[in-house]
């Protein structure tokens, strides 16, 4: 099967001469005020479609910038259009609250271009080829006028661009720096594999089962990460700023600096965890299986105000786009399955009730007295819809049966390390799963082995006898 990445890579320019930073400027100066324009245009006359302000607006901007590229004028209406259904979403969604809620709460106000740091470069409009050895970009800015920077590439950078095919970018003007936003798509033939990676996505930690067929081992852990209490610290850095400073121009820049920080930070975290799981799951040519997180915040339900705001403090999509992409590069397929009550069902005898969930920790059937570690019951749910086995328990053991044949072997103790170098994890690493008192990150609640037992029947099967480690371990 074949999958299309398409991923951003954030690359250095250096202007060529002063000159060529000018033109730069002055193109930026120009296209901003193209994008004003064409918002106008889209403003009064109610545009939804990319054909219709594609009618209004080329004309009217070619005319009016006849010394431009073409493909400037097609961007900047695009993106003012993508502004404007922005407002008109908001807009939709202010109209169907309440009537209580929508006096209490500020009608959206329709989108304005105040200033502008991005250029978009459609790909005809630009140029990267290698000259004796250097990485140049060339913009056509038009009317035979060319823009030429150097690439500051890196080594990650040259090993991306190989093979790969350039689609629409963007360059980013930040005081006196330049950024190429360079849009690169690939190819990849991803394949499907007899191990599986199942994982369980919660608010402070990303819980997995490793089903390893080719050594006969299953294994439960978790991979903790602080993105609840950067959301939370950064929450009341805000609130603080918005109540304690009057001036509005200083408390719009102080909210802009932190806001940055926090969406970084996340960020960082995003990656180190998603690359964490693609490497392990790399290692043991296990495919990803997840849950299908789509629509997760549009239930009707009524929740308090808490509650909303933890369950938008992970960023669910962000995650999934990152592990989804890291996972078809390294030519691992992704296998979604229904997430609903996963966590409130037995495993055993899939009786539901969110009266089996006694806290955050403690899992008990209502029905069989089934008794588990919380944080793991959605993974064995997972992993019983993902239509690879299922989930039984017999003689007080608990048995993964599966429709994968081969030997068994049982497992004694988990492993004091992790099952790759964590080279690629810089600065605050994120939780992996290594047992140490010393380790700042380490994880604190109680990893699960599954302990391999062979089980005689008619049809091959993987069993699976599981046992609580050393407290001591972990306090």
């Amino acid at each position: 099967m074949i999958k299309t990445i398409e991923k951003t890579i954030k690359l250095k320019l250096l202007p060529l001469t002063s000159n060529e930073r000018n033109e730069l400027l002055s193109l930026l100066n120009d296209y901003t005020s193209m994008i004003r324009e064409a918002l106008d245009i889209i403003i009064n006359n109610d545009v939804r479609s990319r054909r219709k302000a594609h009618e209004l607006c080329y004309k009217v901007l070619r005319e009016k910038y006849p010394h431009l590229h073409n493909k400037f004028a097609q961007e900047a209406y695009k993106r003012a259009l993508a502004m404007y259904r922005s407002y008109r979403k908001l807009l939709n969604k202010w109209k169907r609250l309440p009537e209580k809620k929508r006096k209490e709460t500020s009608q959206p106000s329709p989108p304005r271009v105040k200033e502008n740091r991005v250029i978009e470069l459609h790909i005809d409009a630009y140029k990267l080829e290698r000259r004796h050895g250097f990485l140049v970009l060339t913009v056509s800015k038009g009317n035979g006028v060319y823009l030429k920077f150097l690439v500051m590439e890196y080594g990650y950078a040259r090993r991306e661009l190989e093979g790969a095919r350039l689609g629409n970018s963007k360059i980013l003007v930040e005081e006196d720096k330049v950024y190429l936003l360079l849009t690169i798509r690939r190819n990849v033939e991803v394949y499907e594999h007899r191990n599986k990676l199942i994982i369980d996505i919660n608010e402070d930690s990303i819980d997995c089962l490793l089903v390893n067929h080719d050594r006969n081992e299953a294994t439960l852990f978790s991979i903790r990460h602080d993105i609840r209490r950067i959301r939370t610290n950064y929450r009341r850095i805000r609130k603080g700023i918005q109540e304690k400073v009057k001036n509005p121009r200083l408390r719009d820049k102080l909210l802009a600096k932190y806001g940055y920080r926090e969406r970084k930070r996340v960020e960082d975290r995003l990656k180190k965890i998603t690359t964490l799981l693609a490497e392990i799951a790399k290692e043991y040519n296990a495919d990803l299986v997840r849950e299908n997180l789509k629509d997760l915040r549009l239930s009707g339900r009524k929740r308090s105000k808490q509650l909303n705001y933890r369950l938008s403090v992970f960023p669910y999509r962000r995650f999934v786009e990152y592990i989804d992409y890291k996972f078809y590069e390294r030519s691992l397929s992704v296998l979604k399955v229904d997430a609903k009550k996963t966590s409130i069902t037995c495993p055993i005898c899939g009786y539901v009730d969110k009266r089996n969930r006694l806290d955050k920790e403690t899992f008990k059937c209502r029905r069989c007295g089934f008794t588990f570690n919380a944080q793991y019951v959605a993974c064995l749910n997972l992993f019983s819809r993902s239509n690879d086995g299922i989930v039984a328990i017999r003689s007080g053991r608990l048995y993964l049966v599966t429709r994968k044949a081969g030997p068994v072997v049982p497992v004694d103790v988990a492993p004091d390390e992790p099952p790759n170098h964590m080279r690629w994890l810089r600065e605050k690493p994120v939780q992996v799963p290594v047992i140490s008192k010393n380790s700042k990150y380490r994880a604190r609640a109680t990893t699960i082995l599954l302990q391999l037992i062979l089980f005689y029947s008619n049809s091959p099967c993987l069993s699976y006898e599981y046992y609580n480690l050393r407290k001591s371990q972990f306090s």
